[in-house]
C-alpha cells in the first residue's frame, strides 16, 4: 500500500532507484510479492495507518527477522522501523521528541520520539528514522545497494553535487 506508507515522500526512493537503474539498462520492475523481491521497501505511515494494517504488518515479522538476518536489500522507514525494531534485536525505548538534521555517515532529516539510533544497518538491509528519499540523500548506500543488487553504479556527478549542496545547506 504505497499509498499509505508514504509519509514524508518515502516511496520517493522507489523512483530513485528505479531512475539508476533505468540509466544504467538494468530491466526492473515494481512487485507487490513481498517473498520474491530483491529489494523491500516499507515506508512511513501514519498512526492511523499502521493501526489499520497491523495484522498485514504483524504477518510480515518472520519476513522482515529473515531479511535482516541474511542482510539483503530492504528498507524501513519511520514507522515502519519503529514497528519492527525488536525482529532487529533493538529496543524501542521513549524519549523526548526529536526534530533534527542529521548528519555523518547518513544524511536526512528526523523527528521521531523513540532513542533508535537514525539508521540501523545489516549490509543491504536498513532501518532508518531519517525521513523521504533516503537513497537520493546517501549516495553510498545507494552504490552498494546498486552492487549488491549486481548493478555497476554510474550515479550521476551533477546529482551527488546537489546532494553536497543540501547538506551544507542544511548544517550536514
Amino acid at each position: 500500500m504505497p499509498e499509505h506508507f508514504n509519509n514524508n515522500g518515502d516511496q520517493g526512493n522507489m523512483e530513485v532507484l528505479s531512475a539508476e537503474l533505468a540509466a544504467v539498462k538494468a530491466p526492473h520492475k515494481a512487485i507487490v510479492e513481498i517473498e520474491s523481491a530483491d529489494f523491500v521497501l516499507l515506508g512511513d505511515a501514519s498512526r492511523a495507518a499502521m493501526r489499520h494494517y497491523e495484522k498485514e504488518l504483524e504477518d510480515l515479522r518472520p519476513l522482515v527477522r529473515d531479511r535482516f538476518a541474511r542482510g539483503v536489500a530492504t528498507l524501513l522507514v519511520g514507522s515502519c522501523y519503529e514497528f519492527f525494531a525488536s525482529d532487529l534485536g533493538l529496543e524501542l525505548r521513549p524519549v523526548a521528541r526529536r526534530s533534527e538534521f542529521v548528519a555523518g555517515d547518513y544524511f536526512g532529516y528526523r523527528n521521531t520520539e523513540y532513542d533508535l539510533e537514525p539508521v540501523t544497518r545489516n549490509e543491504l538491509f536498513v532501518g532508518t528514522s531519517l525521513y523521504g528519499p533516503f537513497l537520493a540523500k546517501n549516495p553510498g548506500y545507494l552504490s552498494d545497494l546498486l552492487i549488491g543488487l549486481g548493478i555497476q553504479p554510474n550515479l550521476d556527478p551533477e546529482r551527488l553535487s546537489w546532494i553536497e549542496k543540501i547538506r551544507e545547506v542544511s548544517g550536514g
